[in-house]
């Protein structure tokens, strides 16, 4: 014991020193860095029978998110790619953790969407059976205990299974009314309440919802995601990757084509966050070909590809039919 006194008090500078660095790494700060991110290769990701194998890659392109400690804060000053955001309080933590479980919702009704317009587009049959509603986001002004998360079951024993069956409830109803509203999160039922607010002359539940489309398909189609990725933004190239596998027509050309932008049904293209990132990363990659959602997106990226001289060619689209049709006529040999 009187060794190991002795040695403590020789050393002493270097154990305190060892916790320090210690603590710095595993104690988070209430910071995130958003940085320039990579590619998923979509097309590999797919399973499906039949599939057509092409030259290139379709790729969607993600941003990078970071957790931050003390080295990660320090190595922020010194990363003009990264962008420091500083979470001001435990309720802004909350939203961000809601974010999350939000943007996985719309990340899983951007792919059933995406594999739908393909699916049509190509020609080949797809019954979409059923669906399922979740809370995606609560309105300030709402007056519930949903959760973002919270799976709709029924709303005053009637059963909800569309956007439609929403409204036609909530059309039966009356500013003021209390709703007993039974849900599904991680697994477990709730009866959960809200009350039908008006908001900017409409009546609302208080959410914004989301619907996942349920479809069957022939053949069957499997595309592989990783725990970590969230959002709707990989709807376009997913649609595009999905597209390239059913058809005997390589539309990549042997390239490595990249983009974002979420997907609706009727195929149009949405606006996204992280375009700077998003061709930041694209272009370390190699990518030849970036789509970018027409508007304000096409705008930012467009000025970011000028000022860095960036040797990419960029594609602006407003929905996946001129995204493919810039293909056919561009990239098919």
């Amino acid at each position: 014991m009187k060794k190991i006194w002795n040695f403590i008090k020789r050393s002493y500078v270097v154990i305190l020193l060892y916790i320090i660095v210690f603590l710095s790494c595993v104690i988070e700060l209430p910071y995130y860095i958003d940085a320039p991110g990579g590619l998923i290769n979509v097309s590999a990701r797919i399973t499906v029978d039949g599939k057509y194998e092409s030259k290139g890659s379709i790729n969607l392109a993600y941003v990078t998110e970071y957790s931050v400690n003390l080295p990660m804060l320090i190595a922020s000053y010194f990363h003009d790619d990264w962008t420091l955001h500083k979470i001001e309080s435990k309720e802004e933590q909350i939203n961000h953790e809601e974010a999350f479980v939000r943007d996985k919702l719309l990340m899983e009704e951007s792919y059933a969407n995406a594999i739908i317009v393909a699916y049509r587009c190509a020609g080949i049959d797809i019954e979409i059976n059923s669906s399922d509603i979740y809370v995606a986001y609560l309105l300030e002004e709402a007056r519930t205990d949903l959760v973002v998360g919270d799976k709709i079951i029924k709303i005053d024993n009637k059963t909800i299974v569309s956007k439609k069956d929403l409204s036609e409830q909530l059309s039966s109803k009356s500013v003021g009314d209390k709703l007993a509203i039974d849900v599904i999160n991680n697994e477990k039922e709730y009866v959960r309440y809200a009350e039908v607010i008006e908001y900017e002359g409409v009546k609302l539940i208080g959410f914004v919802p989301v619907e996942i489309n349920k479809y069957e398909t022939n053949p069957h189609i499997e595309i592989a995601t990783e725990a970590s990725e969230y959002g709707p933004s990989g709807g376009l190239m997913v649609t595009l990757a999905v597209y390239d596998a059913l058809t005997e027509v390589d539309i990549t050309g042997g390239l490595t084509i990249v983009g974002t932008g979420t997907i609706s049904l009727d195929g149009t293209v949405g606006s996204i966050g992280g375009v700077e990132y998003k061709i930041k990363g694209a272009v370390k990659k190699g990518a030849d070909i970036f789509f970018v959602p027409l508007g304000e997106n096409y705008e930012e990226a467009r000025e970011i590809v000028s000022k860095n001289k960036y040797d990419i060619i960029l594609v602006p689209v407003a929905s996946f039919e001129e995204a493919l049709d810039y293909l056919f006529k561009n990239v098919v040999k």
